[in-house]
């Protein structure tokens, strides 16, 4: 008989509280559980890490921990609370395949237990279109209008201003108001709490639609969440659901959705492809567009409503999910109770700077009271490689937001040090560190011999580095810790980072506006000639592009030698921003490259990319472009990104140096404090 004690929800009503309650109901059923209270337990199942992290740690010392995973893993790896959370979790329980798979390529156990959906709340209720006209009526909605519904939150609490990326309400707006130029008779039919930036605008671009709630400029978590009977007869009387995030755990209106019979369509995360068939995803702007045109014509989607039910009554219900609760449980034998690792000392230490690299004042005046950064990293002279200029910006926003920084030394007074893979002085680094314990956070990108083709031995060199030194790691991306992983290393509580730019330099001031009348300017970039930065592809592209509607510029090095294309060498950065922004698209071809900073500079100007589908390009793009495979969709999908430019170039999302290097700085003193 396992003691467990179950933990969860955020009290909020909504997703999380129904998890915790549904996740209750099911470990009642099973016969070698018993729920208890914490200090009785002998197993902590925790719904969500937010909850376990919230729990004391002394009440968590020599329990197994279990925990569900309400989203996608690499996207709480980029999460500086959930550091502390990792070690302490023996068993995750995914809630999608797409969840298992992500942890399955970190090498970390886990279990797949579905999400459950209340089949008797959501459930179809309307019969013929007399009734949906009626209850249309009811709720003050247009009888014969098009209407498409979202009911999930679209604007952060912290501002009530800004949008959510992560749920894609940029994403909607480019759908609806695309639908709406072309279709009088659409309406939107929003619902829930934090709807405050898709309303705005939606009234700006005069697109109909209705709020079922109470407007306000406050927080309404605690008016605008609805009954969940109100939410099915909701999904009951629209004629399709649409949902746009970026990065999902569920969500749960798939499965809501999808058990009330109403149509429904999303992009790839979460949920979505384990419930859905495959003409119900859709990955562009376009292609909900078409998907949605389609179905008004001819009603598409309600036809395999019928299929999409059965699915989830087969495989999303409380009854069928009992006994994959057991078959977890049964792994319990396979995990350690929860012993945290015993604080170590502080340490202290110093070095050595390059003629050109001038000192700041900041390093001469007393440091008291501020937080002090010790930034390794062998600096060269702009214009140089992606790593180099990463550093010389963290340097900058370190300085902006007070903080002291001292390069390539070990003094008594510094709180952190930045380490950048090996590309420092790792002799003189080793020397002055002595024996004495600092803490380390280490970067790593990579692997390089991915990148290079060559240079194995230094991975291994970083991975020795980071065993040895670090406190917390920081991944430049997902791709960097898959592949770390199959490499067989893993690096020590890692955090995934995105790289950013100088956002003084690279923005989107005097971009040049697109034109289609004109030719389409297309540009790569490149510091390094390495063949793996996809030079024989450029070449390819300059033999067969049709220059009567393209022009093309490569700035930088590359491995084979160019005609056509207006080649120009390496420049500053302020040089190249100037030039990037009289670009249109940009285009990488470079193969295994962990988190570009040549590409962030691109969308940091507010060019959309063409790019290969390879390393951390997906990731860092999203859907502000589009992926080729090789030579021969290069130039289809290039056509595919001129045909929408605005859609893409609107859905561009880049991190900004000051988010990027608060995430540093809270990384580090997460790990090293908790």
């Amino acid at each position: 008989m396992a003691k467990v004690f179950l933990t969860g929800g955020d009290n909020m009503g909504w997703a999380l509280d129904e998890d915790l309650n549904l996740m209750h109901q099911a470990l009642k059923q099973i016969p070698d559980v018993e729920l208890v209270d914490i200090n009785s337990c002998e197993v902590i199942h925790s719904c969500s890490p937010s909850a376990l992290g919230q729990l004391p740690v002394e009440k968590l010392v020599g329990k197994k921990i279990i925990c569900q995973m309400p989203g996608e893993p690499f996207r709480y790896f980029q999460q500086s609370d959930f550091l502390p959370v990792v070690s302490r979790v023996g068993l995750w329980l995914s809630r999608t395949r797409q969840a298992k798979e992500q942890f399955n390529k970190l090498g970390i156990l886990n279990c797949l237990l579905p999400y459950v959906v209340d089949h008797q709340t959501f459930s179809p209720t309307i019969k013929n279109k007399t009734e949906r006209e009626e209850a249309r009526r009811s709720l003050g909605l247009p009888e014969n209008a098009y209407i498409i519904g979202s009911f999930q939150r679209d604007t952060e609490g912290a501002d009530l201003v800004t949008p959510k990326y992560m749920k894609g309400p940029d994403v909607l707006l480019e759908i609806v108001n695309k639908l709406h130029q072309k279709n009088a008779s659409l309406h939107v039919l929003l619902a829930g709490p934090r709807r405050f930036w898709l309303l705005d605008q939606l009234e700006a671009r005069g697109i109909p639609h209705t709020f079922i709630g109470q407007r306000t400029k406050k927080e309404d978590v605690s008016v605008n969440i609805l009954p969940r009977t109100v939410l099915n007869q909701l999904y009951n009387v629209i004629n399709c659901y649409v949902v746009s995030s970026r990065s999902e755990g569920g969500p749960h209106a798939i499965l809501e959705a999808a058990s009330a019979g109403c149509p429904i369509i999303s992009t790839p995360v979460g949920l979505a492809t384990d419930v859905l068939p495959s003409e119900s995803v859709y990955s562009t702007v376009a292609s909900a567009v078409s998907i949605i045109e389609s179905d008004m014509k001819t009603g598409g989607l309600a036809s395999i409503t019928a299929v999409n039910r059965e699915r989830v009554l087969q495989q999303f219900s409380l009854e069928k999910i009992i006994p994959k609760v057991q078959e977890c449980y049964e792994k319990l034998d396979q995990i350690r109770p929860y012993f945290p690792l015993p604080k170590e000392e502080d340490g202290k230490r110093r070095s050595i700077l390059p003629s050109w690299f001038r000192v700041p004042k900041v390093i001469t005046r007393s440091m008291k009271g501020k937080t002090v950064v010790g930034l390794w990293h062998t600096y060269h002279k702009p214009p140089y490689g992606g790593g180099n200029q990463f550093m010389l910006a963290m340097r900058k926003e370190l300085l902006r937001q007070g903080v002291a920084v001292v390069e390539n030394q070990i003094l008594d007074n510094i709180n952190y040090y930045f380490l950048n893979s090996i590309h420092f002085d790792v002799s003189a680094f080793t020397r002055l560190r002595k024996k004495r314990n600092i803490n380390v956070l280490h970067r790593i990108d990579g692997p390089i011999y991915l990148i290079r083709g060559y240079d194995r031995e230094k991975d291994e060199l970083c991975y020795d580095l980071n065993a040895e030194l670090a406190s917390v790691t920081v991944l430049q991306s997902n791709y960097v810790y898959r592949k770390i992983v199959e490499f067989g290393y893993q690096p020590v509580r890692p955090i995934i980072i995105h790289n950013a730019v100088d956002s003084q330099i690279f923005n989107t001031n005097g971009k040049l506006p697109f034109d289609e009348k004109r030719k389409i300017r297309l540009i790569s970039t490149s510091w390094s000639g390495n063949p793996r930065k996809g030079g024989a592809i450029y070449r390819w592209i300059e033999e067969n592009l049709d220059w009567d509607l393209f022009d093309y510029t490569f700035v930088g090095n590359v491995s084979e030698p160019l005609n056509k294309i207006n080649h120009i060498p390496p420049m500053p950065s302020e040089d190249l921003a100037q030039v990037l922004k009289q670009h249109d698209i940009y285009i990488t071809a470079s193969e295994n490259d962990p988190c570009s900073n040549a590409l962030l500079e691109a969308l940091s100007c507010g060019l959309p990319a063409l790019y290969l589908n390879s390393g951390g390009h997906p990731e860092l793009v999203g859907m502000g472009g589009l992926p080729f495979e090789g030579v021969d969709d290069v130039l289809p999908q290039l056509n595919a990104l001129v045909n929408n430019y605005e859609s893409f170039k609107n859905l561009i999302v880049v991190p900004t140096m000051e988010q990027v290097a608060t995430k540093y700085l809270d990384a580090i003193r997460i790990g090293v404090e908790k």
